[in-house]
């Protein structure tokens, strides 16, 4: 699996692919360094470009690890609304993530990550962010006091169609396979 998930980042390398979404100019492009796969999706909305990133890297033999996902919080300081909020970024990643690692890694490949507290409970509960992660398949593991992470085998997970930035239901994007499309 190790050698699947390096020669993955190897083709990965450099990838720019626009994203269609009715609200002006959107993509989504990767960015690798050593073992991590940074999938980053930026667009422009009302005259400033906003990014997020969801981020993994290889941990152990079998297992990918979620390090991050960022960019899609309710604020972006404490008092500006996030225009990513709520409008199926995060969603878009994940199943990007989902549709390009289930063409490279056994299903029984683990994905895991740390389930990490919202930014202000008041308009981020902590039940959605696991709502979040289930609707993938992923289940909510407890290892320590206060402290969860989510986890699941990459055959027991699914894309959750949403929309993205008011367009229409998404997937996500098989990386590995755009430059079979002409």
């Amino acid at each position: 699996m190790k050698d699947n998930y390096l020669r993955m980042l190897q083709l990965l390398e450099g990838i720019r692919q626009p994203v269609a979404v009715p609200t002006g100019s959107a993509g989504l492009y990767t960015e690798i360094v050593r073992d991590q796969l940074h999938l980053v999706f930026a667009a422009k909305v009302e005259g400033q470009v906003h990014r997020a990133r969801l981020s993994t890297r290889l941990s152990g033999d079998e297992q990918i690890r979620i390090e991050d996902l960022t960019g899609t919080q309710p604020l972006l300081d404490s008092q500006t609304p996030n225009p990513f909020s709520g409008q199926g970024v995060s969603t878009f990643l994940v199943n990007t993530l989902l549709e390009t690692l289930g063409n490279v890694l056994p299903e029984y490949a683990v994905l895991s990550g740390r389930l990490k507290a919202p930014q202000s409970v008041t308009f981020e509960p902590l039940a959605a962010r696991r709502n979040f992660w289930r609707r993938f398949g992923f289940e909510i593991e407890s290892w320590g006091e206060g402290k969860e992470r989510v986890v699941g085998t990459l055959g027991t997970l699914n894309a959750y169609p949403e929309q993205l930035l008011g367009g229409p239901a998404q997937e996500g994007v098989d990386l590995l396979h755009l430059h079979l499309v002409s």
